[in-house]
């Protein structure tokens, strides 16, 4: 594999979201970047879909990065972290209704919990055309990992979402953005094909284990064309 190559490749915008929900006086200053309401992404969607992108699946675009397998014209790749009801009850109804994809990295710790996504959802998901990824048991970095952390954060999550899915599990979000080089091997060993950041540089002799991001916050759909030019 080219790194090279690979990084020329890795300039598709991908876009990430967290909780999409309206936001209450409870919210703090650092948790407002990260929730997105349903009406605001509403035209965020319109938006990209007026300027002509058109969203790709996560496996879709791993394949163009390491492969050169070609996508349609403007590709995006949209995320949701963490796995928040919203992300199923608000967000999906507005993708249907462009016929848009998405990738959902979801943490399973909180599944069928209050506030999060069930299993049954995240099967639903997937069987409306989303594809389901993995981001850990808990959101802990892995630049906190230990030994016995990488079984617990990378391949059980791997296996619980595959057993809800059906088939695969094969990419992998880093919580709050954060890697190390330290992750490329358990990655690999653990049988994903790609991991993602957030907007920091590609890691120049694996970049398929740094996919940059951007987090979407409350923008306008004019503002987040602009962030995608500016971006990538």
């Amino acid at each position: 594999m080219d790194p090279a190559a690979v990084a020329a490749r890795a300039n598709v915008p991908v876009l990430c979201w967290h909780q999409i929900r309206e936001p209450t006086s409870a919210d703090g200053a650092e948790a407002r970047p990260y929730i997105v309401g349903p009406r605001r992404l509403a035209k965020q969607l319109d938006s990209l879909d007026r300027a002509g992108f058109t969203p790709v699946g996560g496996d879709a675009l791993v394949s163009h990065v390491l492969r050169g397998t070609p996508l349609p014209r403007k590709p995006v790749l949209l995320t949701f972290d963490d796995g928040s009801a919203g992300q199923y009850t608000r967000a999906l109804p507005i993708l249907r209704r462009h016929h848009f994809v998405a990738t959902f990295f979801v943490m399973t710790v909180v599944l069928d919990k209050a506030g999060w996504l069930s299993r049954r959802e995240v099967r639903d998901l997937d069987r409306a055309g989303m594809t389901i990824a993995a981001h850990t048991w808990d959101h802990r970095p892995v630049t906190q990992y230990a030994a016995a952390d990488w079984q617990r954060q990378l391949i059980e999550p791997r296996d619980e979402l595959a057993r809800i899915v059906g088939h695969p599990v094969r990419l992998f979000a880093y919580p709050d953005g954060l890697w190390s080089p330290a992750a490329f091997p358990q990655l690999q060993q653990a049988r994903f094909t790609a991991a993602f950041q957030l907007a920091g540089k590609l890691d120049g002799t694996d970049p398929r284990w740094t996919l940059r991001r951007i987090i979407v916050p409350s923008l306008t759909g004019t503002e987040l064309l602009q962030a995608i030019r500016q971006d990538f």
